[in-house]
C-alpha cells in the first residue's frame, strides 16, 4: 500500500486571518483543497510566526490561533523558521505551549539547542518516515543556553543526517534557507542541499526563500528549492502562489514526488485555477532544467549580486 504526503511551505496567522485560526472551526483551504489535502496519509508544514500573547512583541500571531493550526490536521509542524525566535524565548515556549495544548506535534525549535535539534518520527502503513529541519538564520538559532530554531551546523550535518536515517525508513529534510523571493538557490544552499541528499536523506525540501523556485535530483534524491506560501497574508506577490509538495512512498521503494500549485484565498490558501496552475508549473519546470546545468547557479547568483551592489 502505497503512503502519500503532502508538505506545504509556511502558514502563517496574521491580522488578516486571526478570527478564522483562533475559532477553528473555519476552513482555510479553499477550492476542494481541504479534501485533497485530508485525503493524505499525513501533512506536514512550518509556522512562520510565533503564538503569544505577549503585548511587547508585534509579530506574533495570539495564541489561540493554535485551534486554526490544529484544524489543519497537520502530522506535524515544523518551527524551524528565521522568524520564530522573534519573541524571544517566550514567545517559543508560548508556542510550545499553544500547541501541544491542541495536540499538535511540533519539532525544530525549543529551549535550547538539544530539544531544536530533535527529529520528528511517525509511522504509516508500516513505514517510519523522520522529519528533521535546520534554520539558515544566525538570529534564530538556538544554542546550548538559548532558546531558538535548530541551527544550520556544517560540520555536523553530514552524520546528522546519516544517524537519523539509521533510525527510519525514509528521511524528510526541511532547510529553512536561501534568498527571499530569489527562484534558485544560492551557491552556499545548493552545496548544502546535495550533501543531504548524500547523506541518505529520502527529499530534501528549501523552504526560506518563499517563492517558488525549482527542483533538482541529485544521489536519486529530489531537492526542491522553493515551495512558495501555504496560508499567508504577505502582500509580495511571490508569496501569494505556491506548490504543495505530494510524496508518495509507493511499493518496493518506488517513491514518486509531485506537486500542487495553490493560492492565497480568503485568508487561507485555494487549488490554483488550469491557467494558474499552468503558468507555475512552467516557470517552475523552465527553471528546473536551468538549475541542473554545471556552473548555471554560481554564475546566475554572482550577476544578482553584482546588481544589488
Amino acid at each position: 500500500m502505497s503512503l502519500e504526503i503532502f508538505i506545504g511551505a509556511g502558514v502563517a496567522p496574521t491580522a488578516a486571518n486571526a478570527d478564522a485560526f483562533s475559532t477553528g472551526t473555519q476552513s482555510l483551504l479553499f477550492n476542494g483543497l481541504n479534501a485533497v489535502w485530508k485525503a493524505a496519509d499525513a501533512r506536514l508544514f512550518s509556522l512562520e510566526t510565533p503564538l503569544s500573547d505577549a503585548t511587547t512583541c508585534d509579530v506574533c500571531a495570539p495564541a489561540t490561533c493554535a485551534s486554526g493550526i490544529a484544524a489543519l490536521s497537520p502530522t506535524g509542524v515544523s518551527l524551524c523558521t528565521e522568524r520564530i525566535a522573534d519573541c524571544g524565548a517566550d514567545g517559543i515556549q508560548a508556542t510550545r505551549a499553544a500547541l501541544k495544548a491542541k495536540q499538535v506535534a511540533f519539532f525544530g525549535a525549543g529551549e535550547d539547542i538539544d530539544a531544536a535539534d530533535q527529529p520528528f518520527f511517525f509511522v504509516r502503513h508500516g513505514v517510519r518516515v523522520g522529519i528533521y529541519a535546520v534554520c539558515e538564520s544566525e538570529r534564530a538559532s538556538a544554542t546550548e543556553h538559548k532558546a531558538g530554531a535548530n541551527p544550520l551546523d556544517l560540520v555536523n550535518l553530514s552524520d546528522r543526517i546519516r544517524e537519523i536515517k539509521s533510525n527510519c525508513d525514509r528521511l524528510i529534510v526541511l532547510y529553512h534557507g536561501g534568498k527571499e523571493g530569489y527562484p534558485y538557490p544560492t551557491p552556499m544552499e545548493q552545496k548544502v542541499c546535495r550533501k543531504i541528499a548524500e547523506c541518505g536523506a529520502s527529499l530534501v525540501l528549501s523552504q526560506g526563500s518563499h517563492t517558488i523556485g525549482c527542483s533538482e535530483r541529485w544521489n536519486n534524491t529530489t531537492i526542491v528549492y522553493g515551495q512558495g506560501g501555504f496560508i499567508s497574508e504577505k502582500t509580495n506577490a511571490f508569496a501569494q502562489n505556491g506548490l504543495l509538495v505530494r510524496y508518495t512512498i509507493g511499493d518496493y521503494g518506488a517513491d514518486t514526488v509531485g506537486f500542487v500549485p495553490v493560492v492565497a484565498a480568503g485568508g487561507g490558501a485555494a487549488i490554483a485555477d488550469e491557467a494558474a496552475s499552468a503558468a507555475m508549473m512552467e516557470g517552475f519546470q523552465k527553471r528546473s532544467v536551468r538549475v541542473r546545468v554545471e556552473g548555471f547557479v554560481p554564475a546566475r547568483y554572482d550577476t544578482l549580486t553584482e546588481t544589488a551592489s
